[in-house]
């Protein structure tokens, strides 16, 4: 659905289109003074993180990464057009962070707790740190997975927690696919940045940098869990069936003799031994019992049972 939400603090003005139209977005560039050499993708997402600057306006398209969805490789894509006394946003699905960030603006608005120095940069590098407190907490989410699956592998479930182990691996490794290109957008920013303001933001992109490198260390060290799971859990599984191949073997050779044995007092011969003796049954049956017992003590004495 589409939207277009207006905020305003003193000479700074953000709008925030969901899905818009060509001509919303003509308007909204227009009212903001914005360069319009940057609108020719807004109507859509591209798939694609870059950072342009064209006038006094820079353009910076980043994907965020989706983690409880079903589609985890439909990244949320949010354009960002930055200018000195605006900031204007392309969104095109609901994005927690984004809405977080749009109640904090309203309530220091209506407190009217604006610095008299904040430009569409403040807003822009502010906007991005909750936007990272929101993909922080998608990892809390998975975090909280992976010490549910090393409670369930330990608790006898590792045939479940092979295709858990698979779906954590899938969320991920989208997660560390999307974030990826968040390094070079930054790098590639920068210049850009100081070619408009000088240093004046250096070290507030710098801050921002930080935490999404905060964010790939702590993927980086969750995929390594991961990973250690699914290894032990593969042993564990490993060894299970291992155990019970070893049971079934044992079975086989304790069992094969006897069926033997007593095939071969089934046959239809004149001379067959014991066979119509006084008590035959008892002493195949006999023979049959001492023969399991001794294979037994065997097995044991072997340390294989």
């Amino acid at each position: 659905m589409a939207m277009v939400e207006h905020f305003k603090q003193g000479r700074l003005r953000w709008i925030n289109l969901k899905n818009p139209t060509k001509e919303e977005i003509k308007k909204a560039v227009t009212e903001l003074g914005l360069s319009p050499a940057l609108t020719a993708d807004l109507v859509a997402p591209v798939r694609k993180s870059i950072a342009t600057i064209s006038d006094e306006t820079i353009k910076i398209t980043l994907d965020f990464p989706v983690v409880k969805k079903l589609s985890v490789f439909h990244a949320y894509e949010v354009k960002f057009l930055v200018s000195k006394n605006s900031l204007l946003t392309v969104q095109y699905d609901e994005m927690q962070g984004i809405d977080k960030f749009k109640r904090k603006f309203e309530v220091a608005a209506t407190l009217n707790k604006k610095k008299k120095n904040m430009t569409g940069v403040h807003l822009f590098l502010s906007l991005m740190a909750n936007l990272y407190e929101s993909v922080d907490s998608k990892l809390d989410y998975l975090d909280s997975r992976l010490l549910e699956m090393e409670t369930e592998i330990f608790e006898n479930n590792e045939k479940k927690m092979v295709y858990e182990i698979s779906k954590a691996s899938k969320k991920l490794i989208a997660f560390k696919h999307t974030m990826h290109s968040h390094d070079k957008i930054f790098r590639d920013a920068q210049p850009m940045f100081e070619k408009l303001y000088n240093s004046s933001y250096k070290r507030d992109i710098k801050s921002i940098h930080e935490l999404y490198l905060y964010l790939q260390r702590r993927a980086d060290s969750m995929y390594e869990t991961l990973t250690a799971l699914r290894e032990t859990n593969a042993a564990m599984l490993t060894t299970k069936q291992n155990e019970v191949m070893k049971t079934l073997t044992i079975l086989a050779f304790i069992t094969f003799p006897l069926t033997l044995f007593s095939s071969l007092f089934g046959m239809n011969t004149i001379d067959t031994p014991i066979v119509g003796s006084g008590g035959d049954f008892w002493i195949i049956l006999g023979g049959m019992i001492a023969a399991a017992i001794l294979f037994f003590a065997y097995f044991k004495g072997k340390g294989w049972m």
